[in-house]
C-alpha cells in the first residue's frame, strides 16, 4: 500500500503549499518509507525530488513547488526494492515523463523478461514506465492503458509530461479522489480527507489526461477505459464523477 497525490492549475497559478502539506501528511498514512515529488515549474521544466523517510521529514521540499503548474507526489510503502536505495523510490521515468504508482505489479519480473526490458532498479513500478515508453505507440493515454493491461494487480498512477502540460490519471481498483479548490487548481489524492471542495472519486478502470495549455485546463482531454486484456478496446468516457 502506497499513497499518491497531485495538483494541476486551473488558471496558471501555483498550488496552495499549506494545503499540499496537509495532503502529504494524510497520504503518509499509506506509506512512510520514502517520499517523492515531481513538478513542472513555470519555465516548463520537470523537476524531481525523492528521498528515504516519511513525508513529514521532507515537507520543506514542497516550498520548491510554489510556482508549479502541475505536480505529483508519492508516499512509499516498499514491497519490491529497499527504500534505502533511492533508485527504488518514486517518481520513476516513463520516456520523457515521470510518474508515481500505488499498487503491486505481481508479474513485473515476467513482463521484464517477456518484453526484454532493461531495468535499473528492484522496484516493480519501473516496469510500467518502461512499457509506456518503449513497447507501443499512440497517445500517452493509449500507452498507459496498454501498460496497465499487462500488469496483474490493482493500481493507480499519476504521470507528468510537458509541452503541453499533461497530468495522466489512471485508476484500477486503488482509491483516487479529486477536489476543485476555490482559490484555483484541481487537487488529487489517494485519500479524500484533506482535499478541497466537493470531493469526488475518479471512475474506476479509466485512464484520463488532464491538459493545461494557454492558461486553461481541460479535464478529460483524452479518456480510455482500462481494458481487461491486451487489446485497448472500450470507448470514451468523461472519466470524472462518482461519490467519494
Amino acid at each position: 500500500m502506497c499513497g499518491i497525490f497531485g495538483f494541476i492549475t486551473s488558471d496558471g497559478s501555483g498550488p496552495n503549499i499549506d494545503r499540499l502539506r496537509r495532503i502529504a501528511l494524510v497520504t503518509q498514512t499509506r506509506g512512510n518509507h520514502a517520499f517523492g515529488l515531481a513538478w513542472l515549474d513555470d519555465g516548463g521544466r520537470i523537476q524531481t525530488f525523492k528521498a528515504p523517510g516519511p513525508a513529514r521529514s521532507h515537507l520543506d521540499e514542497l516550498e520548491r513547488c510554489r510556482d508549479a503548474v502541475a505536480l505529483i507526489g508519492h508516499c512509499r510503502l516498499a514491497t519490491h526494492g529497499t527504500w534505502q536505495d533511492n533508485r527504488n523510490n518514486h517518481p520513476h521515468v516513463a520516456g520523457k515523463g515521470v510518474f508515481v504508482h500505488n499498487g503491486v505489479i505481481f508479474n513485473h519480473a515476467m513482463l521484464a523478461h517477456k518484453h526484454r526490458l532493461r531495468t535499473q532498479t528492484q522496484c516493480d513500478t519501473e516496469v510500467l514506465g518502461l512499457l509506456m515508453a518503449n513497447r507501443v505507440g499512440g497517445s500517452i493515454a493509449q500507452r498507459a492503458a496498454w501498460a496497465a493491461s499487462q500488469a496483474f494487480g490493482d493500481l493507480a498512477f499519476l504521470g507528468l509530461w510537458r509541452n503541453p502540460t499533461r497530468l495522466l490519471v489512471a485508476r484500477r481498483g486503488k482509491p483516487l479522489s479529486f477536489g476543485q479548490a476555490r482559490d484555483g487548481g484541481l487537487y488529487l489524492a489517494s485519500l479524500p480527507e484533506s482535499l478541497p471542495g466537493d470531493v469526488k472519486t475518479f471512475v474506476d478502470h479509466v485512464v484520463t489526461v488532464l491538459l493545461h495549455k494557454d492558461n486553461a485546463t481541460i479535464l478529460g482531454s483524452q479518456v480510455l477505459r482500462l481494458p481487461t486484456d491486451d487489446n485497448l478496446g472500450g470507448g470514451l468516457d468523461d472519466g470524472l464523477g462518482g461519490e467519494p
